[in-house]
């Protein structure tokens, strides 16, 4: 991930949590209210028995809200799934390699930047997995953060066609911020370029400098598997 928090990208990258526990609640909060509400509105359609004591009537109310937090919980009415499937993010499929290599050439073609020194950029940030997000947010193929993304003109980070694509611009204003050389603007790509510009170079973070050499192999790799 980013050192600096300055570039919007980050380094490898955890898989994206398949179900919101927080959403999930509120969902099933939601619907034990709701039936609540509904077993109330059923016993005020009967008659009330004006000799029912104070307690009874407490308990009678403490009864349904166990029901509905019961019916909730066991999905007895359904109605908290069907909340979370509105609440949720739709789910998504993990990109093919096949996909992947469509999207580096376009990336490469439109925006004339190396494709095997873009494909090493995915492994080092993503490992490949387009539904990649760091702890720190950064998402999709090329670990894009929210405001990188949108200054890319990404509208959805874990789309991997626009992921690449705007990853690739950006990796390109990098190359062509430092005059096209490689090992700045991946450090700059990984620390930011602030980071760079400070220290005239490479920053001395472990991290970017690991960033930058691991970059740089898999790159030539992939140029001697092409041989």
């Amino acid at each position: 991930m980013s050192i600096s928090g300055t570039n919007g990208l980050g380094m490898r990258a955890q898989h994206a949590t398949p179900v919101d526990a927080q959403k999930w609640k509120v969902a099933q909060d939601f619907e034990a209210i709701f039936i609540h509400q509904m077993l109330k509105s059923m016993r005020n359609t009967v008659p009330k028995d004006e000799d029912m004591s104070t307690g009874r009537r407490i308990f009678s109310e403490m009864l349904d809200e166990q029901i509905a937090n019961t019916a909730s919980r066991t999905g007895s009415f359904g109605l908290a799934q069907i909340i979370y499937k509105e609440l949720a993010p739709p789910q998504r499929e993990q990109a093919s390699k096949k996909q992947i290599e469509t999207w580096v050439n376009e990336a490469s073609a439109a925006l004339d930047v190396d494709k095997n020194l873009i494909r090493a950029v995915i492994r080092q940030e993503s490992g490949g997995n387009s539904l990649a997000e760091s702890e720190k947010g950064a998402k999709g193929l090329m670990q894009l953060m929210d405001p990188t993304a949108k200054e890319m003109g990404v509208i959805d980070s874990y789309n991997g066609r626009e992921n690449v694509m705007g990853g690739t611009r950006y990796l390109k204003q990098m190359l062509a911020r430092f005059n096209g050389d490689e090992a700045k603007a991946l450090a700059a790509y990984n620390a930011g370029p602030g980071a760079v510009e400070q220290y005239g170079g490479i920053p001395p973070y472990k991290e970017t400098e690991n960033y930058v050499k691991n970059v740089l192999q898999y790159r030539e790799q992939l140029k001697e598997n092409a041989l």
